[in-house]
Formats: structure tokens, C-alpha cells, sequence
């Protein structure tokens, strides 16, 4: 969003809402606009709000090729100059930055103060994810004030199969030269980063794998239903059981309300198991506890009930996320490379 680390993010981070989106505003991914940049990517413009635009995905694509190739054809001047990194139009560069620190504050490693044990773990839940961004949206091009406005933005913008290959492609590599750098400023050792990568590529590819596995099926869909009513007949019998404590009714009827709020957590337990299992089975995750996959499946669930096209762009940023994974992994593998203009320092200094 996957998440795409950074798609996925931006996935995870509106993660909530739940109203009806119009199907038929304007969309908000605009044309891109070719400039000066690295070979094979492209930049879209981000002078002012993005304007209304009836251009087809196949449109978009060929306006993205054709940025490309101008790209290509301008390299040789581009390395000589300052290369400005490519950006979209609602999801900026410093959300990238803010998803790092973000991840790597989750990162605790091994023998230290809040992890004595001797391995490093990395706490990485999709709920406090959605808790961060879901409500303040740093580094979104949207107003803050109007929450559910601005996940409707979000939404409509992200959840475009060309926005989600350009995130992917051109954010990928920013992501993962600023995770570097943040895990540098933070003060960790080579080994640490290692660790701390590959936690997070495991974390990522589970996450990826199960919201790509829940976006292809549509059993899970009424296993969401049934379980929300359950809940809300728990909730119902217990009104029920404090209004007839406030009439002082007799003890039967008492005992009736309090049968009744057993029953209705049964049922709900029931739904919760039949809904838990479907998922498994749909999914086959790993290292994700049973209220993740929940809260995932009612996400996913909500915005199919939103906009039924919708389900497949989800799917393509859970697929996305794993190959972030894959880069992730393949990152740690790497030397960490020394920032710019510190070796040679470092090496005047002790000569």
C-alpha cells in the first residue's frame, strides 16, 4: 500500500471514513507534465489544485510514456544539473519522509531501554496506522479541516491503477534512500538497519499479501455483514438490559435481558470465528493477529461498498506492496552506502 510502501501507507493512513463517494466528480489525477528528470520517471505538476480531468487510464498511460521518453531524451543535461525528484500532485515527497520517521520510531532494537530482550522487534499495526494518518494526513495535499473531504480526495485520486504504478515506481527508491538516512539519524549501527529492514519487509509482505487476497474474493463481503449486525445486537441488548435495571422490573424480566445479552455475544463470537476463518483461508497470512485481519476485511469491504472498481485498485496496491517488500529486503542486503561528502572527511580527519 501496498503499504507501494508508500501507497500502502496512504492506503493504511485513510484507512476509515465510510460514506458514499459521487461516482461521477470530476477525477483528480491530472495530466502529467514532462520536465527535466532521472531517465524512466516522470513528474506531475503541483503549481495548484488538480483540475477536473476526462482522460482515460489509456491516456493517462500514453501521457506517462510520452513524459518518459522525454526524460530519456534529456538525461545527459539532467546529470549535470540537480535532479529534482519526482512528485505527485496530492501524495508530496515530505509524506515519504514523514511514513520513515514514522517507521523507524516503530523499530525497538534489542537490549535496549524498551526492549531488553536480545532481538529487535518491530511494532507496525494497521490501526495505528490509520490512527496517524487517517485524521491529520501529513505530507497529503488536502485540507486537514475537512476530514471526510479529504479522504474522498485522497481516495479517488490513489485508487487510479496509473497514480498507484507512478507511486510505486517513482517513490519507491526515495523511500527507501530516505529510510537509510533516517535510520542513520537515529542513531543505529549497521546491524540494526539490517534487522530493522528486514522486520519491516516481513511486516510489509504480510500486509500486502492479505489486502491482495481480500480485494480478489467476494466471500468475505457478507461474513462483514453479518458480523457488524451481530455487534450491534450485543450493543442493543445491552440498552435493553440497563433500561429494564432503571425500571425496576421484576427479577424475570431481569433475567431475561441478561439471557438475552449472553445469547447475542455468543452469535457475535460465532460470526467472528466464521469470518476470522474465511479470511485465513482466503488469504493464507502471516505473522497478522486476528483483529488486524478483521479490521482490514472491513476496510476493504467499505470501499467496495463505496465504489465496486474500487476492489481491484486495492488489490493492485496489496500486490505493489509486496514488491516493496522485495526491495526492502533486497536493500538490507546492501551496503550502507556513507551519506555525501562524509568520507572523504572522515578520512582527512584521522590522517
Amino acid at each position: 500500500m501496498k503499504r507501494v510502501l508508500v501507497v500502502i501507507v496512504v492506503i493504511a493512513a485513510i484507512l476509515g471514513g465510510g460514506y458514499w463517494f459521487m461516482q461521477n466528480r470530476e477525477r483528480f489525477f491530472p495530466k502529467p507534465e514532462a520536465r527535466k528528470v532521472a531517465p524512466q520517471r516522470w513528474q506531475v505538476s503541483t503549481a495548484g489544485p488538480p483540475e477536473p480531468s476526462n482522460a482515460t487510464p489509456a491516456t493517462e498511460a500514453a501521457n506517462a510514456s510520452a513524459a518518459n521518453a522525454t526524460a530519456q531524451n534529456a538525461s545527459a543535461e539532467s546529470n549535470a544539473t540537480a535532479i529534482a525528484p519526482p512528485v505527485d500532485v496530492i501524495v508530496r515527497q515530505d509524506f515519504v519522509q514523514d511514513a520513515c520517521d514514522y517507521l523507524v520510531a516503530r523499530y525497538l532494537p534489542g537490549n535496549s531501554p524498551k526492549n531488553p530482550t536480545g532481538k529487535g522487534r518491530f511494532d507496525l499495526n494497521v490501526k495505528s496506522v490509520n490512527m496517524r494518518y487517517g485524521v491529520d494526513f501529513p505530507g497529503m495535499n488536502v485540507d486537514p479541516v475537512d476530514i471526510l473531504g479529504a479522504r474522498e480526495t485522497i481516495f479517488r485520486h490513489v485508487l487510479q491503477e496509473p497514480v498507484l504504478k507512478f507511486l510505486h515506481e517513482s517513490y519507491t527508491p526515495v523511500f527507501l534512500d530516505r529510510l537509510d538516512a533516517t535510520l542513520r539519524a537515529a542513531g543505529h549501527t549497521d546491524a540494526q538497519r539490517k534487522e530493522m529492514l528486514n522486520l519491516l519487509a516481513v511486516r510489509l509482505r504480510a500486509i500486502g499479501g492479505t489486502v491482495a487476497g481480500l480485494a480478489a474474493t467476494n466471500d468475505v463481503g457478507p461474513l462483514v455483514d453479518k458480523y457488524l449486525a451481530d455487534i450491534e445486537s450485543v450493543s442493543q441488548a445491552h440498552l435493553a438490559f440497563w433500561n429494564v435495571q432503571a425500571e425496576n422490573a421484576s427479577a424475570t424480566a431481569r433475567d431475561e435481558a441478561s439471557a438475552r445479552i449472553k445469547t447475542t455475544i455468543q452469535t457475535r463470537e460465532i460470526s467472528r470465528q466464521r469470518l476470522l476463518q474465511t479470511i485465513v483461508k482466503t488469504t493464507n497470512p502471516k505473522g497478522m493477529d486476528a483483529s488486524e485481519l478483521i479490521y482490514l476485511a472491513q476496510w476493504l469491504h467499505r470501499r467496495k461498498m463505496q465504489n465496486p472498481q474500487w476492489a481491484r485498485a486495492v488489490g493492485m496496491a496489496g500486490e505493489l506492496l509486496v514488491k516493496v517488500a522485495d526491495a526492502v529486503e533486497e536493500r538490507s542486503r546492501q551496503p550502507w552506502a556513507e551519506p555525501e561528502g562524509e568520507a572523504g572527511g572522515e578520512s582527512a580527519t584521522q590522517g
